[in-house]
């Protein structure tokens, strides 16, 4: 099959080449319903908006803007401080309505924060006071929101650690992909837990939020060389 033509100039973009691509695979499309098919997929409203949004994006990143005030909401709050303070006519009530609203505030939080490009939570450093003996230990930490851990624990009957016994599909430590089943949990939040039981531990973690630290030894053994005692992985999600 020969290139596809983006059109006009380097510059052409994304959603244009994908609204001439129906046009384009006709002479090789072998069927009628193959060629109705391409030409619902790439005809569907979403994906020309999706297709659109990224278009600006890049466009977005090619500017660089720079924001003209990374403070918006102490400005909005002055505003409508001074709005209150005084008489009103039509045009400053309803500017006065749009400052109260909920909605606006937020998009005046959301401006600053990318503003002042404040994305990642601030994570505390990894504990230093690791060890040094103890062989094949892994520090994990997670950032938990509301959601549960999606993990279940277990205590070994023969030997009294705590195992994670299952990991449920789609829940933040299956997303993380650095806690596995059989692992042996020794420390949550630098909290030993050899001596609690599965339900003590599970009251522990439902009452964290935010940057949670695991210490672990590895129900899977990782090759690393002899120097490599240890891992320190840092995962946001």
């Amino acid at each position: 099959m020969p290139a596809l033509s983006t059109g006009s100039g380097s510059d052409t973009g994304l959603y244009e080449l994908l609204a001439s691509l129906p046009a384009q695979l006709q002479p090789h499309v072998d069927s009628q319903e193959d060629l109705t098919f391409l030409q619902d997929m790439f005809g569907e409203k979403s994906l020309h908006s999706l297709v659109k949004i990224y278009d600006k994006l890049l466009q977005y990143e090619r500017q660089s803007p720079t924001p003209i005030l990374n403070s918006a909401v102490p400005l909005g709050e002055d505003l409508t401080e001074e709005l209150q303070s005084k008489p009103l006519s039509g045009e400053s009530r309803e500017l006065l309505r749009l400052l109260l609203k909920p909605t606006f505030k937020a998009l005046l939080f959301v401006h600053d924060t990318v503003a002042q490009k404040d994305y990642d939570p601030v994570l505390p450093p990894f504990p230093d006071d690791i060890d040094e003996d103890e062989d094949s230990v892994k520090i994990i930490r997670l950032v938990k929101n509301k959601e549960p851990l999606g993990a279940t624990i277990k205590k070994e009957e023969h030997t009294g650690a705590i195992v994670v016994a299952r990991i449920l599909h789609g829940g933040a430590a299956d997303r993380s992909g650095l806690i596995h089943v059989g692992d042996e949990l020794k420390e949550i939040n630098g909290i030993p837990v050899d001596d609690k039981s599965p339900e003590e531990i599970i009251q522990i973690l439902a009452q964290s939020q935010g940057a949670i630290t695991f210490k672990i030894i590895p129900s899977i053994k990782e090759e690393m060389p002899v120097n490599e005692g240890k891992m320190f992985v840092r995962a946001l999600f």
